[in-house]
């Protein structure tokens, strides 16, 4: 009898531990998620993270490449056009903000720089990359020449980098239209510039938010510029050359442009950190919809008609602020993610939530 005491004893305290350790683990919190970017190809998905990347292959949901480490949070992380290098970008508030190239398949660094005296909350890539654009919390956006990149020995100088010093707030977000007409920054200072990528010369001040600029997309298929504000609120703005018609690379020089806000979209109980624009299939793949994705501090994801500015649909399984969305690249799918460290993947044809990682 004793014996089988002592052996319950050691079953119930083994137990214990193993219980408890459990519930320990459980307790650990996971790193927010800060960014998020579809490969190419659609089969996998980078998610940025304090100091470190992971590259999730979609149809397994195993992580097939991680890359680390980083300084700070990687605020923001992009594909080349071919899917072979990742460049991302993190830093440490009020000391550095730095750029790194990694090689996907190996996920060795190729290269890495310093540029920014604060973190790097965006950075976006010319169509053909050649040129990367940053924005960042010291206040200053960089055009650098990747081109040169070789020549240099891990610092950045005038050889290979222009500053561009417009903004007279925090520069919180970045994006290069797809033919390289322009490229956009967003401010703390509730300004949009557009930018002649080839004198970097400020070509249309859009000045409509009522706070700061967090967000930026573009849509091909509508040709416009789309925002997320601290203000609660998505816009999107149209950009065009003065006397119409399409300006090729020769005559950027002159380029001269107008702009202007085409619509609100009003919903979302807290800042919007994030959009994004793709074209969604309903029924099949010929029956598309323009839509635009959104994330915000009110834990929400909403799917708007980037055309009527209706709601598609409004996604909640998120616990807290969302920080990145982006549609997949054949439209079926969005992911978001955000403080509390879950990657979740939408089907928008199913209107539901389908992977949780």
């Amino acid at each position: 009898m004793g014996k089988r005491l002592r052996n319950v004893g050691t079953l119930l305290v083994a137990s214990y531990i193993i219980f408890a350790t459990s519930l320990c683990f459980a307790a650990v919190p996971l790193s927010p998620i800060w960014s998020l970017e579809f490969s190419p190809d659609g089969k996998a998905l980078a998610v940025g993270k304090y100091q470190w990347v992971e590259i999730w292959d979609l149809e397994t949901q195993r992580v097939i490449h991680m890359y680390e480490p980083h300084v700070g949070e990687v605020r923001s992380l992009t594909f080349s056009s071919d899917g072979k290098t990742l460049y991302t970008s993190s830093g440490l508030a009020s000391r550095s903000g730095e750029v790194r190239v990694w090689n996907v398949s190996s996920e060795e660094l190729i290269k890495s720089f310093e540029i920014h005296g604060d973190t790097i909350e965006s950075i976006s890539l010319s169509p053909r990359d050649t040129t990367l654009v940053t924005a960042s919390m010291d206040e200053y956006s960089a055009v650098i020449d990747l081109t040169r990149l070789e020549d240099t020995d891990f610092s950045i100088d005038t050889r290979v980098s222009k500053w561009l010093t417009q903004h007279v707030g925090r520069v919180l977000c970045t994006l290069y239209h797809p033919e390289g007409t322009y490229f956009v920054t967003g401010s703390e200072d509730k300004t949009l510039k557009v930018w002649n990528p080839s004198t970097y010369t400020v070509l249309v001040n859009l000045d409509a938010n009522d706070d700061a600029v967090y967000s930026l997309a573009y849509s091909a298929e509508e040709d416009v510029i789309v925002s997320g504000s601290a203000d609660n609120t998505v816009r999107t703005w149209r950009v065009s050359s003065v006397g119409g018609g399409n300006q090729g690379t020769a005559g950027r020089n002159s380029l001269e442009m107008t702009g202007a806000l085409v619509r609100e979209y009003n919903g979302h109980q807290g800042a919007v950190y994030s959009v994004d624009a793709g074209r969604v299939p309903l029924r099949s793949a010929n029956n598309r919809m323009t839509m635009i994705a959104s994330g915000s501090a009110d834990t929400s994801v909403i799917i708007w008609s980037l055309r009527s500015g209706n709601r598609y649909e409004t996604f909640d399984a998120s616990t807290d602020a969302v920080y990145a969305v982006q549609f997949s690249p054949n439209g079926e799918f969005v992911a978001a993610g955000g403080r509390d460290g879950k990657v979740r993947l939408y089907n928008l044809r199913k209107r539901a939530l389908t992977h949780e990682f």
